[in-house]
């Protein structure tokens, strides 16, 4: 249950630029070239360049690793469910990011080069807010009453950089590397961002446990290193010049393919399915593990269980892929749904059978928290890669990236509202008070309406999602 909330931050660049232009690749040299006259991959004279696409990736994870930290200290400070729903908001960039896409792949400097344009000024904007950051944080974390709009505005500020630094790092990788070790882009993004996540939340909690750091002297230090790679990328890493047959696509055209792709009728339903069904898991995956720290279960705690969830996370898709590899991939996730429903009662009980921690760990609890935890990443990485699959099928690849890249980007937006709203209904439904007619706990409450939301969304919407998967291929298409 720790572990979902950042692996779920973790998905929205895994579901971003680098796969659709991967895609549109690797379509391209199908078209080329017939499997005899196809490269083999060699990795010679690339581990430097794999290296620094690992160091990139792993630096953009950690700001989104803090920010997984600061709703845990905010609940020790007794803030509102509400006001954590609010401080969710700072991860919306990543989910938004296709908005402004066009202008970090259209618009650079020659003499900088095309991606570099991008990725030296963020990422040393990205340093500099962190220290800058650091200076105030235990002013804006630790007061009696945490200001929680201006810790948001500046994660937000975080992650809007984090997303530009990804679009420009995907879109290098897909030059940086040779043509035929494009894939290995895919593999650093997501082995650097689950590291950089697990230094910035696992890393930054053992730190602290053992009163080795705080978090504003933690960010301080990554700011700095943020700095130092960024100038060491920028004098030591030379790009080369954009060839004429890569010239990025006018911005006006980008735009234009997003507002036709949208007009579309089947991509109509399927949005609507899109942006309706992740609503259940909200409570289980944002609310639970701020629920048992409630109870007495320590921060540090579901940090190491959090970890613990860290290979499932690298590894589980390759395994399930097997599934997703036919005409109806999107069958996986639906066939995934109803069991991923049913484990949101289950959270509920046993948040509810939390016993009473204190210096002895309750190990048999513990263990019950990582089997629930592990079935519900199962369940999460199913209907993940049964969407990515789906996704790829249908993608017009003379649209470029932004078929695969709109589509990502709505699958991530439909992730990212549940939570908030979820957290916000939580106080509203809360009533603990003398005065009230039924006392009741709004965790328990919404585990409740989650849960029916799910039964009925299964029921209702599961065969339309089925009949989308049976459109025509070319119905898809502009």
């Amino acid at each position: 249950m720790g572990a979902a909330e950042g692996l779920r931050r973790l998905r929205m660049s895994l579901r971003g630029v680098a796969e659709a232009r991967e895609l549109e690749a690797l379509a391209e040299e199908c078209e080329e070239g017939d499997a005899k006259t196809q490269q083999v991959s060699s990795l010679s004279g690339e581990y430097l360049n794999i290296l620094l696409l690992l160091v990139l990736y792993t630096l953009q994870g950690i700001p989104m690793g803090l920010s997984s930290v600061v709703p845990l200290i905010l609940k020790e400070q007794n803030v509102s469910y509400a006001d954590l729903g609010t401080f969710s908001l700072n991860s919306y960039p990543f989910s938004l990011k296709l908005l402004w896409a066009p202008f970090v792949d259209a618009a650079y400097v020659s003499r900088l080069g095309r991606r570099k344009t991008w990725l030296l000024p963020t990422q040393l904007a990205i340093g500099v807010v962190m220290i800058v950051v650091s200076q105030r944080l235990d002013h804006l974390l630790y007061a009696s009453q945490p200001n929680v709009a201006s810790l948001t505005l500046l994660f937000f500020l975080l992650y809007f950089l984090c997303a530009t630094q990804d679009i420009a790092v995907d879109g290098w990788a897909l030059t940086m590397l040779r043509k035929e070790n494009v894939g290995y882009a895919a593999t650093t993004n997501a082995m650097g961002q689950t590291l950089g996540y697990a230094i910035g939340f696992t890393g930054f909690m053992a730190l602290e446990h053992f009163n080795l750091l705080t978090l504003s002297e933690f960010m301080f230090l990554w700011g700095i290193v943020f700095m130092v790679v960024t100038i060491l990328v920028g004098v030591l890493k030379a790009e080369g010049p954009v060839p004429s047959d890569e010239q990025p696509e006018s911005i006006s055209t980008s735009y234009g393919n997003m507002l036709n792709i949208l007009r579309l009728r089947p991509i109509r339903l399927l949005l609507l399915l899109l942006v309706t069904i992740k609503f259940p898991f909200a409570v289980a995956d944002s609310i639970a593990p701020l629920k048992l720290q409630e109870y007495g279960v320590k921060k540090e705690h579901m940090a190491y269980i959090a970890s613990g969830m860290m290979p499932v996370y690298i590894l589980l898709p390759a395994v399930v892929s097997r599934w997703t590899t036919n005409s109806t991939p999107w069958e996986l996730g639906l066939q995934t749904y109803p069991w991923r429903v049913l484990l949101v009662p289950v959270t509920a009980v046993v948040v509810a059978s939390t016993p009473a921690i204190g210096d002895r760990i309750p190990w048999a609890f513990y263990s019950v928290i990582v089997v629930v935890s592990l079935l519900a990443q199962v369940a999460s990485q199913c209907m993940f890669v049964s969407n990515m699959a789906f996704f790829a099928r249908i993608s017009d690849p003379a649209m470029g990236g932004t078929y695969m890249t709109m589509l990502n980007t709505l699958s991530n937006l439909g992730g990212m509202w549940p939570g908030t709203v979820t957290l916000k209904l939580i106080d509203f439904a809360t009533c603990k008070s003398e005065r009230c007619v039924v006392k009741a706990d709004g965790f328990y409450v919404m585990s409740g309406i989650s849960f029916l939301y799910g039964l009925a969304w299964y029921v209702l919407a599961a065969g339309h999602a089925r009949r989308v998967q049976q459109v025509k291929l070319s119905d898809w298409k502009v």
